[in-house]
């Protein structure tokens, strides 16, 4: 079979909702070994630390997994993730290598559980209850890098939230059409069962 046509059956699923955080889970997932690659044409020291932030993609490349199980799980799954590999990572290079940045995209995946209420306002507070952890609590380096290498670090770490944000937004942007699929160009309401609360599939 081919591996990409193999990866879409993977990442499909009945709920689009869940299939959006199926194919965020395997790109950011996929993308894990390729961070450290970065880090380290920029700093080789940096580098060798930031393979462990690799060890979150198992746990993101699961999450079309976890979905055959239960679709709210495995979009809860994806922003939670999200935000303890901030914190690992956080903890690894340190906070002044701006990595606390990712924060923003997992606030941002809170939006794929717009049907469940509790479990948005969940998510999003424990993202808040992250962001202030994150700035305050005197994070220093677990790979003992200064405050130069980790100043290298901040462009690389804001460029990547950057194009993160920017998939999600295409992402989003995807799956509204879905929702909407017959509503006029100029009609922006979401469907009434949107605010129902309901899990669905």
């Amino acid at each position: 079979m081919n591996p990409l046509a193999a990866l879409r059956r993977y990442a499909a699923h009945a709920d689009p909702a869940t299939a959006a955080a199926n194919t965020v889970a395997l790109v950011v997932g996929g993308n894990g070994p390729f961070y450290p690659a970065y880090v380290w044409w920029i700093d080789a020291e940096a580098g060798r630390m930031a393979l462990l932030t690799m060890a979150a993609s198992p746990f993101f490349l699961a999450i079309p997994w976890l979905s055959r199980r239960s679709g709210l799980a495995a979009r809860v799954a994806l922003p939670v993730v999200g935000l303890a590999n901030t914190l690992w990572s956080t903890a690894l290079l340190g906070a002044g290598s701006g990595v606390g940045l990712f924060l923003l995209p997992c606030l941002v995946l809170a939006a794929l559980l717009w049907r469940d209420r509790l479990a948005l306002l969940g998510v999003l507070g424990l993202g808040l209850a992250v962001q202030q952890v994150l700035l305050r609590w005197p994070w220093g380096s677990l790979a003992g890098l200064d405050p130069a290498q980790q100043a290298a670090l901040v462009v690389l770490n804001a460029t990547s939230v950057g194009t993160l944000l920017a998939f999600l937004a295409l992402t989003l942007a995807g799956l509204l059409r879905s929702v909407q699929p017959h509503a006029g160009a100029g009609d922006n309401r979401l469907p009434a069962r949107t605010f129902a609360g309901q899990e669905g599939l």
